[in-house]
């Protein structure tokens, strides 16, 4: 039976994590895939493979309408993936990080060079590659870093009295816990026990926002998510298990 083989178009990000990560990092080749390579590629025998050369005609014909407009497998349609460092806090091992970030502890040994991987150091940083988790990367292109991995049950609140017992004619009204004035977009009611005011966290599925509000329903893990319109708070309910990731800076 001959194996095909998939020519695929990396951003230079994407190449690197490939490389660290190893052949996980590759997709599976469908069916529909497979019989559509068969139409550009020939076997020759003694193991090599060669393009068509109408094939190559054709490309270069089509090569300023292909810069132009992308395809189907252009780099428009690579994956996303940040680069996030873990900062190692006391009691963590590679399996325990491995379980928190949905990583096996394999791609987290791709990821990083571990002399010794039974033996972390407090305050080591260690690459976490993370798909679709909606950051980027950080500001000035640094990796952001990770201090915390909650799993975390969200609610939503409003400056209302419905939510905070004050009404538009309070002095406090729309005022959080700390000085600031509460922003949909960028506020959250946190435990500061578990999450302390002013840090940054990336809600998934949410964004990032700032831990600005404390609440006396809010404890533990739970994070209440700033809204204006109380409508739009009601609808959102109550979403459990959401991945949440405490950044911080690299002083931290």
């Amino acid at each position: 039976m001959r194996n095909w083989t998939k020519r695929l178009t990396l951003s230079a990000a994407a190449i690197a994590i490939a490389a660290s990560a190893g052949t996980q990092a590759f997709a599976y080749i469908s069916q529909e895939e497979e019989l559509a390579m068969a139409d550009n590629w020939i076997y020759e025998g003694g193991g090599s493979w060669a393009y068509r050369p109408a094939e190559r005609e054709a490309d270069a014909a089509d090569s300023s309408e292909s810069a132009a407009a992308p395809t189907e497998e252009s780099e428009a349609d690579v994956p996303e993936i940040a680069i996030y460092q873990y900062q190692v806090h006391s009691g963590d091992t590679l399996y325990k990080i491995s379980r928190a970030f949905g990583l096996t502890v394999d791609e987290l040994l791709a990821a990083n060079s571990l002399q010794n991987p039974n033996r972390l150091t407090v305050g080591q940083m260690l690459d976490i590659p993370q798909a679709g988790t909606g950051f980027g990367g950080g500001t000035g292109g640094e990796r952001p870093v990770v201090q915390r991995v909650l799993s975390s049950t969200l609610t939503a609140y409003t400056a209302g009295k419905e939510s905070t017992g004050k009404t538009p004619s309070h002095p406090a009204y729309g005022i959080t816990r700390s000085g600031s004035k509460a922003e949909e977009g960028r506020t959250v009611a946190v435990d500061p026990s578990i999450i302390p005011l002013g840090s940054t966290v990336l809600i998934e599925g949410i964004g990032l926002r700032k831990a600005e509000d404390t609440g006396s329903a809010i404890k533990g893990a739970r994070i209440d998510v700033f809204m204006n319109d109380l409508k739009e708070a009601v609808e959102f309910g109550v979403k459990k298990n959401v991945k949440v990731f405490v950044l911080g800076d690299r002083s931290a």
